[in-house]
């Protein structure tokens, strides 16, 4: 935070005199850390309830970076920059679960487990050497060269009570959000194979000082705070569906630039804010 201070102030992180950016960025870990670790000795963070009541060390977090971001408010004050930024708090991901009573710790039953050899050795959870399996409450699976799918997912759906099953995406499945995984001309080898999504709580981990995680595409998962703040803006919460990946063109338009000319924008057909847009507008 202090880096970003000296920013506002004209400085650079080390406090020389530099030219202020026209964009700001940080990121807090304090919240993750608090909604997810039990560390010995300080005590279990994370939610006590379905209803999201904070623990006292979660709490504590929060309270911390609420701190932080109303220095940083007072610092754009000083400087006379507050009128002119838009201020934007969100978050990449969630915690899953946030009900402690559903967490369940299995790094035994997993599909990577089960999968064993069909996974490169790099990843496969019998090589006690590798980079290990992409799983935490997700399990994202890139297959063998040759192996086939269909035999893969015949294995995981055989076992789907003890990995703790949800979903399972293979195919035209995965295909809806990556490009066409394999490795025939034309497919993209970095689009997994297979993604399994456990039932909510199960996280594929044998960790003893975790009580949740990130990853997968849950409701507690995905879904964050977003907050727009500007001096001009009327308060008001907004119940359409909104996404993170609206900040980006929604930056670039506050900053008098296209968002159109974003690649993703045209790919995608991301839309700005709406709401953000008829505020300025004002």
């Amino acid at each position: 935070m202090y880096g970003l201070l000296n920013q506002i102030a004209g400085k650079t992180h080390s406090g020389a005199p530099a030219k202020v950016p026209a964009i700001f960025g940080m990121n807090f870990q304090s919240v993750y850390v608090g909604q997810s670790v039990y560390e010995a000795g300080v005590g279990g963070g994370g939610y006590q309830d379905a209803a999201a009541t904070p623990s006292a060390e979660l709490l504590g977090e929060i309270e911390y970076v609420d701190t932080c971001i109303g220095n940083i408010v007072a610092a754009l004050q000083t400087a006379g920059l507050y009128n002119d930024t838009l201020v934007i708090i969100t978050a990449k991901h969630g915690e899953s679960p946030i009900d402690p009573t559903r967490y369940i710790a299995d790094g035994t039953d997993t599909p990577a487990t089960l999968l064993g050899d069909l996974i490169p050795y790099s990843e496969s959870p019998l090589n006690s050497t590798g980079i290990g399996a992409t799983e935490d409450d997700v399990s994202v699976l890139w297959l063998k060269k040759g192996v086939d799918v269909k035999t893969a997912v015949a294995i995981l759906e055989s076992d789907a009570t003890e990995i703790g099953m949800g979903e399972i995406f293979y195919g035209p499945t995965v295909a809806l959000n990556y490009n066409v995984g394999g490795w025939e001309s034309g497919d993209d080898p970095r689009t997994p194979d297979i993604i399994v999504t456990p039932n909510v709580g199960v996280t594929y981990s044998s960790s003893t000082a975790m009580i949740g995680d990130h990853g997968g595409f849950t409701h507690d998962d995905t879904n964050v705070i977003l907050l727009v703040a500007n001096s001009s803006f009327t308060a008001q919460t907004v119940a359409t569906a909104s996404t993170t990946r609206q900040v980006a063109p929604t930056m670039v338009q506050v900053l008098g630039l296209n968002p159109a000319l974003l690649d993703a924008v045209q790919q995608e057909g991301t839309q700005v804010l709406a709401e953000v847009a008829a505020q300025l507008a004002k």
